[in-house]
């Protein structure tokens, strides 16, 4: 497969981060991932959020979901108005405080399988921008309580937005026009991850020139596919080895042929070994 870098952006060193932006673009944002869970709270302005190659139109009070790993980037001409509310979760942060009857990554599992990454409540509003609105007001507090209160606002949060998705009280939003073909091709490559997958079968599989399709997938997602497949990989192996998988057991089930080449990719992408997830 053919390789090319492409960018990780921002970080996260605790439980959760929450910003309150009202400032423009200056200049068009790159196709990027995190290695932590976004949730957008979209208040005003005028975009479009792009999100592993499809296209969304948003409105006051949309809520976007992009899950770890996801190729995603706001579409908004430079100097327009971009109001949002940006909540950073850790991945490790929701497994810890979920229980056996409530995984609070669920929401983003299911965003993720359903193409659900955009979310326009209704009645729903003003409970959930209720929530963050409240853990925005906690940040610079040094009350009595305030690290507990953020924790259970979160929470509260991420509770009511599970279950609007559940009982269909928050609209999935359609995408608008996007590439079919390369939407197919990332549908198959994330059913197909643990597998063996070349550039040459992959081509084969939707009848299409292996040039051609490179070019349209980069066009679409901003990656390439290598580095698609690879950091998609690498992430599912966190995971696994977060749930107690071993290691070297974790390498070789998520793709990986060679043990020292995913050590060395996963410290890159982790800035850590992986024996650190465990």
């Amino acid at each position: 497969m053919e390789q090319q870098n492409y960018e990780q952006r921002g970080y996260l060193h605790e439980d959760f981060r929450l910003f309150h932006l009202d400032e423009a673009m200056t200049a068009p944002v790159d196709w990027h991932y995190h290695t932590f869970h976004k949730i957008i709270a979209f208040l005003s302005g005028s975009a479009s959020y792009g999100i592993e190659g499809k296209s969304y139109v948003l409105e006051a009070g949309d809520l976007i979901l992009v899950p770890s790993g996801c190729i995603h980037r706001p579409e908004i001409a430079p100097g327009a108005p971009y109001e949002r509310i940006i909540l950073y979760i850790s991945p490790e942060f929701l497994r810890t405080a979920g229980t056996p009857d409530c995984d609070l990554e669920a929401c983003f599992a299911k965003a993720q399988a359903e193409f659900m990454f955009v979310l326009r409540p209704g009645a729903e509003r003003r409970v959930l921008l209720g929530a963050l609105l409240a853990l925005e007001r906690e940040q610079p507090s040094q009350a009595f309580g305030r690290a507990l209160l953020e924790r259970a606002l979160v929470l509260q949060f991420l509770i009511g937005v599970r279950r609007g998705m559940e009982e269909n009280r928050l609209e999935a939003i359609r995408s608008t026009a996007c590439d079919e073909k390369v939407v197919a091709i990332l549908q198959y490559l994330s059913a197909h991850l643990t597998e063996e997958l070349s550039i040459d079968e992959l081509a084969g599989q939707f009848y299409i020139s292996k040039y051609h399709m490179m070019r349209r997938f980069k066009e679409e997602t901003g990656y390439t596919i290598h580095n698609y497949v690879v950091t998609k990989r690498l992430m599912l192996a966190r995971d696994r080895i977060s749930a107690g998988v071993p290691v070297g057991e974790a390498c070789y089930a998520c793709g990986f042929r060679d043990y020292s080449a995913f050590a060395r990719a996963y410290k890159k992408l982790f800035s850590a070994s992986p024996r650190s997830a465990k």
